[in-house]
């Protein structure tokens, strides 16, 4: 969340959130019903390490549902604001030591392998608000390294 306690988040992202919701509440809550049902037909419940395994996944499930709910609740879907400047659900063009490119989106969606970074972490931080031409630094173990944006997609 940001600081305003809204939850900015893609199109795309809601979509993933709300279907992970119906899939947790239905699905997933049902299967683990049915395996706790199962464990308790069986009997003694004290030494039943699967049953002890099916609460923690109960207790899992609902926490995430919990998280999700509140994520949805506050979600502030962003816009389409043209491409002056970089922001949420856009894809910056760096060019310095070497090319980068990311598309700068919500912590639930973040996915490096994908080229999903948060623009809550340092390089989205770097980046928000800015234009083509302008030049950042981003921080790494080895020190600063400077960038310049070429395109915003």
């Amino acid at each position: 969340m940001d600081s305003t306690g809204d939850f900015l988040i893609t199109k795309e992202g809601l979509e993933k959130l709300e279907t992970e919701l119906k899939e947790r509440e239905g699905k997933v809550r049902k299967h683990i019903a049915n395996t706790l049902d199962e464990m308790r037909n069986q009997g003694d419940l004290r030494e039943n390490d699967a049953y002890s395994m099916a609460i923690e996944e109960q207790h899992i499930n609902e926490e995430r549902i919990l998280e999700i709910r509140l994520k949805i609740k506050n979600a502030k879907v962003v816009k389409d604001r043209g491409k002056d400047t970089v922001g949420v659900g856009d894809t910056v063009v760096l060019e310095g030591e070497k090319k980068l490119e990311y598309q700068l989106v919500s912590e639930e969606e973040t996915n490096p392998l994908e080229g999903k970074i948060s623009y809550l972490s340092p390089i989205g931080k770097s980046v928000m608000g800015k234009k083509i031409g302008e030049k950042i630094q981003i921080e790494t173990p080895k020190g600063s390294i400077s960038y310049k944006i070429v395109s915003i997609g």
